[in-house]
């Protein structure tokens, strides 16, 4: 049966309205699938681990990416900048970075409890793709182990699952009568192992990013112990920081009161991120009020009689606060000391 002219004009008018009702039918029935529906399927145990998985992936952002900005409606003034650097200025940085802590804390809540979790999910997916191939200074596709690309995966592959059986979502599903989408079983399995990937993914690479909210002036103080006396000393110091392309940056450190006993290090970051000058890089750590915790590892030698030693190199970075911490294990102990650190706010 079609629509045509020829049974009249009442006829005709019908017709067009029996497809006008099922065009929107459809587009009812797809909306309700994309905003409630689920493609995992019946069975209890793939449901069980997509439960895990979802609840795993949406508290960890929720609490440890959009739970440290919500401070007040607007974010914090250093993830302004960040998103100001990537070109989101209209209306305004404010605008976007609030929208995107926002995003963080409630998609993620969102994602745990299984409502409206493709939507939560697919937002989450656009930030994170920002972050992963924008904000990344050398992005991989497809074969890049920084958590942020597999976030976006992560986000992704939930965008395509839904909330599943043991969801908010499922009882809005059964409530209206919506018919789930089954989906291939490798897809659970593809879940899991992003879950057991998490600890690996959280690998602590590094980029120029991380360091471009320090360009700029700083003053402060050096405190270090004398090995000579066993005290230690404080005396003042000044510090230039400039982004030099990107992979490397330089840090130049004057002392005021002791002319001649500054010096400038060129710090350059190895492609993958995995090391700073030949340092080791062992934690890239984002603090709950926002900051950013870096240590670096190397061996040497310490001390008047040169012992061999490890070295921390920690970089904490606060806003317009920034701590710069050298840590010493002689071989033959136990325990870290501090050997000097650097306070430095801006000038």
């Amino acid at each position: 049966m079609f629509c045509s002219d020829r049974g009249g004009d009442v006829a005709a008018s019908l017709c067009k309205q029996i497809i006008h009702n099922k065009k929107f039918h459809i587009m009812k029935i797809l909306f309700r699938q994309f905003m409630f529906g689920t493609s995992i399927g019946n069975d209890k145990v793939i449901n069980i681990g997509w439960l895990l998985f979802r609840i795993h992936a949406g508290l960890s952002i929720a609490i440890h990416a959009g739970w440290p900005k919500m401070n007040s409606l607007a974010a914090p003034g250093w993830f302004a900048e960040q998103v100001a650097g990537l070109g989101f200025t209209f209306p305004s940085p404010e605008f976007w970075a609030g929208m995107a802590a926002w995003g963080e804390f409630i998609g993620g809540i969102l994602l745990a409890i299984g409502l409206f979790t493709r939507f939560a999910a697919i937002q989450l997916a656009f930030q994170f793709f920002v972050i992963a191939f924008l904000w990344y200074d050398q992005p991989e596709p497809l074969t890049g182990m920084y958590f942020q690309q597999l976030l976006f995966w992560v986000f992704i592959l939930i965008s395509f699952g839904g909330g599943g059986r043991y969801s908010l979502d499922n009882l809005i599903v059964k409530s209206i009568k919506i018919k789930a989408v089954p989906v291939f079983k490798t897809a659970m399995v593809s879940a899991l192992l992003c879950l057991g990937m998490n600890n690996y993914a959280q690998s602590p690479a590094l980029s120029i990013n991380d360091f471009k909210p320090l360009e700029g002036n700083w003053k402060g103080t050096l405190t270090y112990k004398d090995y000579s006396s066993n005290k230690s000393q404080t005396i003042e110091a000044l510090t230039v920081i400039k982004i030099r392309n990107k992979n490397s940056f330089v840090i130049s450190i004057d002392f005021p009161n002791e002319p001649g006993r500054g010096g400038k290090d060129k710090y350059i970051i190895a492609k993958n991120g995995m090391t700073i000058n030949k340092k080791k890089v062992i934690e890239r750590t984002s603090q709950p009020d926002g900051s950013l915790k870096i240590v670096l590892e190397e061996k040497g030698e310490d001390g008047n009689d040169h012992k061999p030693a490890t070295f921390h190199h920690i970089f904490l970075i606060e806003g317009d606060k920034l701590t710069l911490t050298k840590m010493v294990n002689f071989d033959a102990e136990s325990n870290f000391f501090q050997r000097n650190q650097y306070v430095f706010s801006r000038n």
